[in-house]
Protein backbone atom coordinates (compact mmCIF):
# COMPACT_ATOMS: atom_id res chain seq x y z
CA UNK A 1 0.00 0.00 0.00
CA UNK A 2 2.93 2.49 0.52
CA UNK A 3 2.93 3.48 -3.14
CA UNK A 4 -1.17 3.94 -2.73
CA UNK A 5 -0.36 5.91 -0.19
CA UNK A 6 2.45 8.68 -1.80
CA UNK A 7 -0.28 8.83 -4.23
CA UNK A 8 -3.01 10.05 -1.84
CA UNK A 9 -0.17 12.18 -0.57
CA UNK A 10 0.25 13.71 -3.45
CA UNK A 11 -3.03 14.56 -4.35
CA UNK A 12 -4.38 15.90 -1.25
CA UNK A 13 -0.90 18.38 -1.15
CA UNK A 14 -2.07 19.38 -5.05
CA UNK A 15 -5.37 20.03 -4.34
CA UNK A 16 -5.21 21.24 -1.02
CA UNK A 17 -2.98 24.20 -2.48
CA UNK A 18 -5.39 24.69 -5.26
CA UNK A 19 -8.69 24.98 -2.85
CA UNK A 20 -6.57 28.06 -0.91
CA UNK A 21 -4.92 25.88 1.71
CA UNK A 22 -8.99 24.10 2.87
CA UNK A 23 -9.19 21.02 1.06
CA UNK A 24 -13.59 20.65 0.90
CA UNK A 25 -13.31 18.49 -2.65
CA UNK A 26 -11.11 15.92 -3.52
CA UNK A 27 -11.18 13.15 -6.37
CA UNK A 28 -9.14 10.15 -6.99
CA UNK A 29 -9.54 8.22 -10.60
CA UNK A 30 -8.42 4.68 -12.01
CA UNK A 31 -6.07 4.03 -8.88
CA UNK A 32 -6.25 0.11 -8.02
CA UNK A 33 -7.21 0.77 -3.89
CA UNK A 34 -9.01 -2.14 -3.39
CA UNK A 35 -9.45 -1.35 -0.02
CA UNK A 36 -8.11 2.11 2.04
CA UNK A 37 -5.43 1.25 5.01
CA UNK A 38 -4.97 3.09 8.63
CA UNK A 39 -2.92 5.59 7.07
CA UNK A 40 -4.56 6.70 4.21
CA UNK A 41 -7.84 6.66 6.57
CA UNK A 42 -6.00 8.84 9.00
CA UNK A 43 -4.73 11.22 6.17
CA UNK A 44 -8.49 11.86 4.74
CA UNK A 45 -9.74 12.45 8.69
CA UNK A 46 -6.42 15.08 9.10
CA UNK A 47 -8.91 16.97 6.47
CA UNK A 48 -12.40 16.93 9.22
CA UNK A 49 -13.98 19.95 6.80
CA UNK A 50 -13.97 17.74 3.80
CA UNK A 51 -17.46 17.97 2.09
CA UNK A 52 -16.94 16.28 -1.28
CA UNK A 53 -15.08 12.91 -1.90
CA UNK A 54 -14.50 10.84 -5.24
CA UNK A 55 -13.42 7.46 -5.74
CA UNK A 56 -14.17 6.10 -9.31
CA UNK A 57 -12.96 3.23 -10.76
CA UNK A 58 -10.69 2.24 -7.50
CA UNK A 59 -11.60 -1.80 -7.72
CA UNK A 60 -13.22 -0.99 -3.98
CA UNK A 61 -14.47 -3.99 -2.62
CA UNK A 62 -14.77 -2.81 0.81
CA UNK A 63 -15.79 0.45 2.83
CA UNK A 64 -14.07 -1.00 5.69
CA UNK A 65 -11.48 1.10 7.09
CA UNK A 66 -13.18 4.35 4.81
CA UNK A 67 -11.83 7.61 6.67
CA UNK A 68 -14.86 9.27 9.55
CA UNK A 69 -15.50 12.92 7.53
CA UNK A 70 -18.49 14.08 9.93
CA UNK A 71 -19.11 16.78 7.21
CA UNK A 72 -19.32 14.83 3.95
CA UNK A 73 -22.40 15.95 1.97
CA UNK A 74 -21.10 14.13 -1.32
CA UNK A 75 -19.74 10.97 -1.91
CA UNK A 76 -19.03 9.32 -5.25
CA UNK A 77 -18.34 5.43 -5.27
CA UNK A 78 -18.91 4.73 -8.82
CA UNK A 79 -17.84 1.96 -11.00
CA UNK A 80 -16.14 -0.48 -8.08
CA UNK A 81 -17.19 -3.48 -6.96
CA UNK A 82 -19.01 -2.69 -3.72
CA UNK A 83 -21.94 -4.67 -2.57
CA UNK A 84 -25.17 -4.11 -0.15
CA UNK A 85 -22.58 -3.99 3.23
CA UNK A 86 -21.52 -0.43 2.04
CA UNK A 87 -24.90 0.84 2.03
CA UNK A 88 -24.91 0.40 6.09
CA UNK A 89 -21.19 1.50 6.35
CA UNK A 90 -22.19 4.58 4.44
CA UNK A 91 -25.79 5.11 6.48
CA UNK A 92 -24.18 5.01 9.59
CA UNK A 93 -21.14 6.75 8.75
CA UNK A 94 -22.30 10.02 6.93
CA UNK A 95 -25.40 10.56 8.13
CA UNK A 96 -25.31 14.14 6.60
CA UNK A 97 -24.82 13.18 2.65
CA UNK A 98 -26.97 14.89 0.20
CA UNK A 99 -25.55 13.24 -2.15
CA UNK A 100 -24.40 9.70 -3.10
CA UNK A 101 -23.27 7.72 -6.44
CA UNK A 102 -23.02 4.02 -6.20
CA UNK A 103 -23.34 3.57 -9.97
CA UNK A 104 -21.93 0.68 -11.57
CA UNK A 105 -21.17 -1.73 -7.90
CA UNK A 106 -22.99 -4.54 -7.13
CA UNK A 107 -25.76 -3.82 -4.78
CA UNK A 108 -28.59 -6.61 -5.80
CA UNK A 109 -31.84 -6.31 -3.35
CA UNK A 110 -33.93 -3.94 -1.42
CA UNK A 111 -33.04 -5.78 1.69
CA UNK A 112 -29.49 -3.96 1.25
CA UNK A 113 -30.85 -0.94 0.50
CA UNK A 114 -32.82 -0.35 3.52
CA UNK A 115 -30.32 1.10 5.70
CA UNK A 116 -30.11 4.24 3.11
CA UNK A 117 -33.45 5.70 4.82
CA UNK A 118 -31.65 6.72 7.69
CA UNK A 119 -30.19 9.25 5.48
CA UNK A 120 -32.41 12.10 6.29
CA UNK A 121 -31.03 14.88 4.41
CA UNK A 122 -30.13 12.54 0.90
CA UNK A 123 -31.28 14.14 -1.91
CA UNK A 124 -29.93 12.36 -5.09
CA UNK A 125 -28.58 8.92 -5.89
CA UNK A 126 -27.46 6.86 -7.96
CA UNK A 127 -27.67 3.24 -8.58
CA UNK A 128 -27.80 2.58 -12.04
CA UNK A 129 -26.04 -0.54 -13.31
CA UNK A 130 -26.28 -2.58 -10.04
CA UNK A 131 -28.45 -5.63 -10.49
CA UNK A 132 -30.80 -4.19 -8.30
CA UNK A 133 -31.70 -1.45 -10.88
CA UNK A 134 -33.36 -4.14 -12.83
CA UNK A 135 -35.74 -5.75 -10.15
CA UNK A 136 -39.33 -5.04 -10.41
CA UNK A 137 -40.72 -1.61 -8.97
CA UNK A 138 -36.78 -0.45 -8.52
CA UNK A 139 -37.52 3.08 -9.65
CA UNK A 140 -40.48 3.88 -7.06
CA UNK A 141 -39.49 1.49 -4.61
CA UNK A 142 -36.34 3.81 -3.98
CA UNK A 143 -38.55 7.55 -3.82
CA UNK A 144 -40.52 5.24 -1.04
CA UNK A 145 -37.64 4.24 0.96
CA UNK A 146 -36.21 7.77 0.85
CA UNK A 147 -39.12 10.19 0.84
CA UNK A 148 -36.21 13.33 0.99
CA UNK A 149 -35.29 11.75 -2.55
CA UNK A 150 -35.41 14.29 -5.39
CA UNK A 151 -33.20 12.54 -7.99
CA UNK A 152 -32.62 9.30 -8.92
CA UNK A 153 -29.98 7.15 -11.24
CA UNK A 154 -30.44 11.57 -13.05
CA UNK A 155 -34.04 11.39 -12.95
CA UNK A 156 -36.60 13.15 -11.20
CA UNK A 157 -39.76 11.52 -9.57
CA UNK A 158 -41.89 11.90 -12.39
CA UNK A 159 -38.93 9.67 -14.47
CA UNK A 160 -38.11 13.19 -16.36
CA UNK A 161 -34.29 13.35 -17.24
CA UNK A 162 -31.70 15.77 -15.57
CA UNK A 163 -29.23 16.96 -17.84
CA UNK A 164 -25.62 17.58 -16.28
CA UNK A 165 -23.27 19.93 -17.39
CA UNK A 166 -19.51 21.08 -17.12
CA UNK A 167 -20.67 24.38 -15.78
CA UNK A 168 -20.68 25.35 -11.58
CA UNK A 169 -23.53 23.09 -10.26
CA UNK A 170 -23.81 20.91 -13.04
CA UNK A 171 -27.26 20.19 -13.09
CA UNK A 172 -30.13 22.19 -15.57
CA UNK A 173 -33.04 21.15 -16.98
CA UNK A 174 -34.15 20.87 -20.75
CA UNK A 175 -34.44 24.50 -21.02
CA UNK A 176 -31.19 25.51 -19.17
CA UNK A 177 -29.87 28.09 -22.44
CA UNK A 178 -32.97 29.78 -22.66
CA UNK A 179 -32.76 30.16 -18.81
CA UNK A 180 -29.74 31.99 -19.31
CA UNK A 181 -31.31 34.81 -21.33
CA UNK A 182 -34.16 34.49 -18.51
CA UNK A 183 -31.02 35.27 -15.46
CA UNK A 184 -29.54 38.27 -17.64
CA UNK A 185 -32.88 40.11 -17.39
CA UNK A 186 -33.91 39.44 -13.56
CA UNK A 187 -31.35 39.73 -11.54
CA UNK A 188 -33.85 38.86 -8.64
CA UNK A 189 -34.65 35.62 -10.03
CA UNK A 190 -30.82 35.13 -10.11
CA UNK A 191 -30.42 35.49 -6.41
CA UNK A 192 -33.17 33.54 -5.61
CA UNK A 193 -31.48 30.29 -7.40
CA UNK A 194 -28.17 31.06 -5.92
CA UNK A 195 -29.51 30.23 -2.41
CA UNK A 196 -31.45 27.31 -3.33
CA UNK A 197 -28.40 25.58 -5.22
CA UNK A 198 -25.92 26.49 -2.77
CA UNK A 199 -27.80 24.59 -0.22
CA UNK A 200 -27.99 21.43 -2.13
CA UNK A 201 -24.91 20.21 -3.33
CA UNK A 202 -24.70 18.86 -6.70
CA UNK A 203 -23.04 14.95 -7.53
CA UNK A 204 -19.75 14.76 -9.26
CA UNK A 205 -21.13 13.01 -12.53
CA UNK A 206 -18.05 11.04 -13.53
CA UNK A 207 -18.80 7.74 -15.93
CA UNK A 208 -22.27 9.57 -16.80
CA UNK A 209 -24.16 12.24 -18.33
Amino acid sequence: MANILDIFKKEIKLKTQEQDGKLMDFDLDNVKIVKLDKQIAELLESHSQLESLSLVECSLKTLEGFPKLPNLLNLVLETNQLEGDAIKFIADAYPKLMCLSLAENLIKTFDELEPIKQLKKLQQLDLSDNPISQQQGYFQKVFDLVPGLQILDNKDKNGNDIQYSDDEDGLGGEDSDESDDDLEDDDGDLDDDDDEKESSPQPTKKTKK
